[in-house]
């Protein structure tokens, strides 16, 4: 193998290809990043046996052929090359690289170890979605899902695919997003993703923009970014029942400005006690006013005020701040409402004006569990 390239392009290509390298992999091999020459294009690609990456640039090729580099190492040295085109040429068990007048030997490790890497198949109809719109919706909603390893399923954000909607939703089992958007696509079907290949591919969506197409399988989803391919197994197990906890009405209402209550909740949470996750605010809602207050006398208080218009009862409730500011950060408008039962029924947070520049129909909500005090 023998090839070279522009230093921005194959940087930046390396980079993009190593988040989905195995960083604590039990198969050594995983912790490479498969390059190959073929014809005029360099194919680089790794996989951590969850999602796998693939992506392929131009270069001048002198050599056809395979190998399989270290990526920690590969990271290491892609982000200290100078400014000068990149020349790389592989034999048996090094890769050699030169850059300007930098020299790197690179020791190479064993191809014959590396798992295929998972493509999408090409009997299998894509939905297209604009690469800003795919972003801000994953944005919304994976952002509820678990991070604990001991409950996969809640790891996972549902999506649920028709030739008219989309559907997505995440729980953490404390809080609750769904959303559904309306699409016109040639695709259906049920499948539990992995909140991380989520999260990668809506990284991509924002650094490339254009479009995504979304290849929806048996096993596995795959998203395409032209000369780009993310990859990712699905997750076994059931999805709760999610619409069940959904209430089907409200005692009473809150209409509040979203980014004030944000700032407002950020800075009363301050006085927390830094030895638990997250010290609760209590929300005090009256028909005109907002006060929002955090802490104790044993560390210390705060509490501040906001306008804001209320339906219904005066009501005092708590909720945990950074689940509270999540909820109100995902819906992305400038007013938001707040439905509440009473100070022990999970709130819904919906979106009141839609300010994106969304050309699709979007229902939006967040529903969270209260602290009881």
């Amino acid at each position: 193998m023998k090839f070279r390239a522009e230093r921005t392009e194959f940087a930046e290509a390396a980079t993009w290809v190593l988040r989905t390298v195995g960083a604590r992999a039990t198969l050594p091999a995983l912790s490479g990043v498969r390059m190959e020459v073929a014809g005029d294009r360099l194919l680089l690609g790794s996989t951590d046996l969850e999602i796998s990456s693939t992506l392929s640039i131009p270069v001048q090729a002198h050599r056809d052929g395979v190998a399989l580099v270290p990526g920690r190492l590969l990271g290491d040295v892609v982000r200290s090359l100078p400014n000068a085109a990149v020349s790389a040429d592989a034999d048996a068990d090094r890769l050699h690289l030169e850059c300007g007048n930098a020299r790197f030997d690179l020791r190479l490790m064993p191809l014959e170890d590396f798992p295929s890497l998972a493509a999408a198949s090409d009997d299998a109809t894509p939905a297209v979605m604009k690469a800003d719109e795919f972003a801000a919706r994953v944005a919304q909603v994976a952002r509820a899902a678990s991070t604990d390893d001991a409950r996969p399923v809640l790891t996972g954000v549902y999506v649920e695919a028709t030739a008219d909607e989309l559907v997505l939703a995440a729980t953490d089992s404390y809080r609750l997003a769904v959303l559904t958007l309306g699409w016109q696509q040639d695709v259906e079907g049920t499948v539990l993703l992995p909140r991380r290949a989520l999260d990668e591919a809506r990284r991509s969506a924002e650094q490339l923009g254009s479009e995504v197409r979304i290849a929806f399988e048996d096993s596995q989803v795959g998203f395409d970014f032209g000369d780009r391919q993310l990859v990712t197994r699905l997750i076994e197990g059931s999805f709760p029942p999610f619409r069940q906890l959904i209430p089907s009405g409200y005692e009473r209402r809150l209409e509040v400005d979203r980014a004030d209550l944000i700032e407002v909740v950020r800075r009363v949470s301050v006085v927390g006690d830094a030895n638990t996750t997250a010290t609760p605010v209590t929300l005090h809602l009256s028909a005109d006013t907002v006060r929002v207050t955090a802490g104790s006398g044993e560390i210390g208080e705060a509490e501040e005020s906001l306008p804001g218009v209320l339906e219904g009862d005066d009501l005092q409730i708590a909720f945990n701040p950074r689940y509270l500011t999540d909820g109100l950060d995902a819906t992305g408008t400038q007013q938001v409402a707040l439905e509440f039962r009473d100070d022990l029924k999970p709130a819904v947070i919906r979106p009141t004006d839609e300010t994106d520049d969304s050309e699709t129909p979007v229902d939006f909500l967040y529903l969270l569990m209260p602290v009881r005090l």
